[in-house]
């Protein structure tokens, strides 16, 4: 009898072990949830207010008023260029790590010239075989021709491959496109390619004002004349090339590629969401384009809830 009673007791034990252990995973899964989605909303509220600092800026700069105002690094009035530097906004719940991206800042996919993609890929640090496999096969992808270029590609190489598919022979619609195109198979380069690559038409040539290093280094720019350029643009916008030579830079240099002093219409919003800086996060990255004479500034082009970051 009484081993009974101790083997109904060892039972109860175990089924009762068991679901504490099912509770605790529940209650852990729900605050894993929580936490995701408040993560979420703090990286959509980022989203956001980077777009009425974007409206606030480019709005300076078709008046004129951004060619004298200081950007000073902290100050919560300052103007947000889009080159790309993280910004932090703190909020209630946590906080949301934003970075804005002029497109007018980054190469162009369907346009730039056989040398400036050479150049950029190079500066990656990539192996020249690599590098012209993938500046020949982006202009096949790109161009309506029926023959490849020497190391390009055109139907007769991806019809072989398992699973077949044709070239695009147009335009990129995408960067992350890329991953179609011979030589970017399986790269861990595609996710990032788009920090300085763009598909979309921006017009006047590359913003000097919000190019990163790698865009400016393909260019032609000495890496330290690169530097110098950032540096300078960070407390006052480049307007023209004489104010380029007056900071040692010889704008001759970056000849490579056709160059502005203004940004782009279309902007890149990354937001990270954070609940505390070393926990869990979300990230969204926006593509918009602005209008400022539009009742609503701006229209969103790409929203991707899911980005890595």
């Amino acid at each position: 009898m009484l081993l009974l009673v101790i083997l109904i007791l060892t039972l109860i034990s175990v089924l009762v072990l068991s679901w504490a252990q099912e509770w605790r995973t529940e209650l852990k899964l729900a605050s894993n949830f929580g936490e995701a989605h408040k993560c979420q909303r703090l990286a959509e509220a980022g989203i956001y207010y980077a777009l009425g600092k974007l409206v606030t800026a480019k709005t300076a700069e078709l008046s004129g008023m951004n060619s004298v105002t200081p950007q000073i690094q902290g100050d919560s009035s300052a103007l947000w260029q889009g080159d790309q530097q993280p910004h932090v906004l703190e909020l209630p719940d946590g906080m949301a790590e934003i970075r804005i991206g002029d497109e007018g800042g980054k190469i162009s996919l369907n346009q730039a010239s056989e040398p400036l993609l050479h150049n950029f890929f190079t500066v990656l640090g990539l192996p020249e075989p690599q590098v012209r496999t993938m500046v020949d096969s982006i202009q096949d992808w790109r161009t309506r021709d029926s023959y490849p270029r020497l190391y390009g590609a055109k139907n007769a190489y991806y019809l072989g491959l398992d699973p077949p598919y044709v070239a695009k022979n147009g335009k990129f619609e995408t960067v992350e496109e890329l991953a179609w195109v011979r030589g970017f198979e399986a790269s861990p380069l595609i996710p990032q390619l788009s920090r300085w690559l763009t598909v979309h038409s921006t017009g006047g040539g590359i913003n000097l004002n919000t190019a990163p290093l790698e865009v400016l280094l393909a260019m032609g720019f000495a890496r330290d004349n690169a530097l110098n350029i950032i540096a300078t643009r960070q407390a006052m916008p480049l307007r023209n090339f004489q104010e380029i030579a007056q900071t040692g830079v010889n704008p001759v240099l970056g000849q490579g590629a056709q160059m502005s002093f203004r940004s782009s219409s279309f902007f890149t919003i990354i937001s990270t969401g954070m609940v505390k800086k070393n926990s869990g996060r979300q990230t969204i990255r926006a593509t918009v384009r602005l209008n400022t004479n539009q009742p609503v500034p701006w229209a969103f082009i790409s929203w991707y809830g899911g980005f890595p970051g």
